[in-house]
Formats: structure tokens, sequence, C-alpha cells
């Protein structure tokens, strides 16, 4: 079986329906000191019709990333996107039945929150946002 050096998985876990064989599958295809890369959604009680159209099975929470991983070595774990997390909540309550954002919302969202984001993610110390960042090394 091929091996690599890094294996990522940028906003894809959350579209494969069992998870955890993919990342016991994920982790025999990463080399002794090789890293795997997760990026993914955050905070299952934040499911939502988007998810759902898009194609998600879940969002994850932190105890995932906590229990799944036996043989490697977690070095790195971040919430990101702390601006984005509190639009979300803010969209879910005040436009429940929307499948997907309108361009303009997307237009605001990346151009004016995501950057913002960047410095409250790290004034908050990476302890709040809507997508979860996890980096692994296999030892």
């Amino acid at each position: 079986q091929k091996q690599f050096d890094v294996v990522m998985y940028l906003h894809v876990l959350e579209h494969i329906k069992d998870d955890e064989k993919e990342i016991s599958e994920a982790t025999k295809k990463v080399k002794k000191n090789g890293v795997l890369i997760i990026m993914a959604p955050a905070h299952q009680q934040m499911f939502s019709n988007l998810d759902r159209h898009v194609g998600h099975f879940r969002r994850y929470e932190k105890d995932f990333f906590d229990d799944n991983f036996p043989l490697l070595k977690r070095i790195e774990f971040k919430f990101l996107d702390s601006s984005g997390y509190f639009l979300y909540k803010l969209n879910r309550l005040f436009f429940k039945n929307e499948k997907l954002p309108s361009k303009f919302k997307i237009f605001i969202w990346d151009k004016i929150f995501t950057p913002i984001s960047v410095i409250f993610d790290f004034l908050l110390g990476y302890r709040v946002g809507k997508c979860i960042l996890a980096i692994y090394k296999k030892v």
C-alpha cells in the first residue's frame, strides 16, 4: 500500500458516511513521521439545511478528534472562523429554511468577516469557531 508524507481532508470528511473507517484507512496511508491534516465543520448542534443541501452527514465535536486517532499524536487542534460561528448562529435564527446563502451574504462573509476572523481567532485563542483544524503526526 502506497504511503504519503501528508494526507489532508479539507472540508471532505463530513461528506463521507463512514468517517471512522475513512480515518482508519487514512492512518494506514500516512508514513511514519508523516502528517494527517483535517479541517471540518464544527458543532453538530449547528447542523442545518445548508449542511444537508451540500451533502454533509455531520458536523464535528472535539471529542471525535480525541477518540478516533489511536496511532497518531495530535500536534495541533484549533477552532477557526470565530466571526463565522456567530454569523452562522444568527443566520440559523433568522433564516431557518434557507438552503443556500445568497451571493451577497457569501460576498460579505468572504470579504469582511473572514479577515476579521483571522484577528478574532487569534485573540480568542482559537477556542471558538465554526470549523475545526486538527493536525496529527504518525509516530
